[in-house]
């Protein structure tokens, strides 16, 4: 981008989750990198980029590693899941949630921490996982008729307000990454 528009700022946020959609009503960005939960909204043109695929994942030194068998829902009641919360409505919509104990998180690599430190378990992106399951920081959990699970990857989107038109370095950076992720 910094070819094509040398001169123009470029101004990056990172929000928990609904973040970018509220960034994107109320004209404070332009175009958002972002996750659109349950469904895209009619008034929010998005172009899907990629699929990322959730996989429930738990420390090594955590109980439902030591189990040796895949995770019934009873097991995983007694432990705490590691939640993913939108910080503006903590008491809103809830998505992959397995019982009861849960703790609230607004921001991904904090949850990603408390995972590491061993004190619960969650779904997480597979790409930012990866390099603890290929080091053994983590392991995978498999979860017995998980009532959960995703049955597509989660999506990746790059959105705009349909009323709001992109500009000439917007459209050009929406290309761009299409091309790139295609």
């Amino acid at each position: 981008m910094r070819a094509a528009f040398p001169f123009l700022p470029v101004s990056f946020s990172t929000e928990g989750l609904g973040g970018a959609e509220r960034r994107l009503r109320r004209g404070d960005a332009a175009l958002a990198l972002c996750i659109l939960l349950p469904s895209v909204p009619e008034d929010v043109a998005a172009l899907p980029l990629l699929g990322v695929d959730l996989v429930p994942v738990v420390s090594p030194s955590h109980p439902l590693a030591a189990l040796g068998r895949p995770a019934a829902p009873a097991d995983l009641e007694e432990h705490v899941q590691l939640v993913l919360s939108d910080p503006a409505a903590p008491d809103g919509p809830s998505h992959g949630i397995i019982g009861t104990r849960t703790w609230r998180f607004v921001d991904l690599a904090r949850r990603l921490d408390f995972l590491l430190a061993g004190l619960g378990w969650c779904r997480m992106p597979e790409p930012l996982v990866a390099p603890h399951l290929a080091d053994g920081r983590l392991v995978a959990l498999a979860i017995e008729s998980d009532p959960a699970r995703p049955t597509e990857p989660l999506t990746i989107y790059a959105a705009h307000m349909r009323s709001r038109v992109l500009g000439r370095a917007g459209s050009w950076l929406l290309q761009d990454l299409k091309a790139r992720l295609a």
